[in-house]
Parts: structure tokens; C-alpha cells; sequence
């Protein structure tokens, strides 16, 4: 049976991936209130498209992946065109950088080593990610003058560089325990 990957859930993904590059040139164009809300419309559409797969029976695997897509676009764009305007310090972009490479390099090794790939967000991942895109809207927000920030800032940055790097740890820890797994099952003898 295929599925039908035009729906409802998918158009909102798409739509979420589009605006990627438009919330990208808003920042450099120092266009921040238009920038945040467009953000903001694109990180609440994640939820929504999620809510609306499940509600209608919806849920496609070219969904997922273009979720994934439009998730992991929306947060790296942001990211550095925003480290790149000097709002977010270099450090608390290199971490985020740093974890997500680890996990995909993690993930393919793995991969290539198991032949099979299953991957479960874990809670601390999931937290990272909330995290990730509350320091980005902050920020956007604060830029905008819609938000005084100037207190909470470095505690913010801190607070996500801790979480970005506890959420890579934890990764590694559980790809290296599968590795361990997957190995001690081929030289098991039968």
C-alpha cells in the first residue's frame, strides 16, 4: 500500500522549509520583528503539522524525514546567520554545531557498522531542541525590541550551551553502548 505523501501535514512541512531561507535573509537584512515572527510561525508549525499527522492518520516516512529536514534548516540557519549578527556568542553556536555533527556522524558509523539504523529521541535530546529554538526566538525577540533581554542573556546562552553539551554526551554514550551490543552479538557463539 503506498501512502500519500500530499496531505495536509506535509504542505505545512514544506511551507516550514520555504520559509527557511526567507527568515535567513530577513536577518541579514537586520529585518528582525518580520524575522521573529516569521520564526515563530515556522517552529509552531512543527507542532502543528506533528498534531495534525496524527489527528488525520497522516503520517508519512516522507513526512518524518522532511520534518527532520525542516527542523534541523530552520534551527542552523538561525544560528549562525544570528552568531554571525553578534547576537549569539561563537561558543554556545559551536556546541549546538558540535552535538548535531556528532550524533549524524555517530548515526551513519553506526550505521555502517550495524547495517541498520534506528534512531529514538531521547529526552534530553528533545530538551536541547526546545532549548535551541527558545535561545533563537529570545534572541530574535530581543533584536526585534519586542523583548528586554539584557539580564537574561548569558544565562540563556549558558544554560543551552550545558544542555547542548550534556544531550551530545548522552549520544555518544548510547551509540558507543549499541556498538558494544551490536559487537558482542556477532562473536556470541551460537
Amino acid at each position: 500500500m503506498s501512502e500519500r505523501v500530499l496531505n495536509l501535514p506535509n504542505a505545512i512541512t514544506l511551507l516550514r522549509i520555504v520559509a527557511v531561507p526567507v527568515v535567513g535573509w530577513l536577518i541579514l537584512q537586520q529585518r528582525w520583528e518580520t524575522a521573529c515572527w516569521l520564526f515563530l510561525a515556522a517552529a509552531v508549525s512543527d507542532g502543528i503539522d506533528g498534531l495534525l499527522a496524527r489527528w488525520l492518520d497522516q503520517l508519512t516516512q516522507v513526512g518524518a524525514a522532511l520534518d527532520t529536514v525542516a527542523d534541523k534548516a530552520l534551527g542552523l540557519v538561525t544560528l549562525v546567520m544570528l552568531t554571525q549578527a553578534g547576537a549569539i556568542p561563537l561558543w554556545v553556536t559551536l556546541a549546538i554545531l558540535l552535538r548535531d555533527s556528532v550524533i549524524v556522524l555517530g548515526a551513519l558509523s553506526y550505521r555502517g557498522l550495524a547495517g541498520h539504523l534506528e534512531i529514538h529521541p531521547t529526552w534530553l535530546g528533545k530538551t536541547h531542541i526546545f532549548a535551541e529554538f527558545t535561545l533563537l526566538a529570545l534572541v530574535l525577540g530581543g533584536l526585534a525590541g519586542l523583548l528586554a533581554l539584557d539580564d537574561w542573556r548569558l544565562p540563556l546562552f549558558v544554560t543551552v550551551f550545558v544542555i547542548a553539551v550534556a544531550s551530545g554526551v548522552q549520544y555518544v554514550w548510547i551509540w558507543s553502548a549499541k556498538v558494544r551490543r551490536e559487537r558482542a552479538a556477532r562473536h556470541r557463539p551460537r
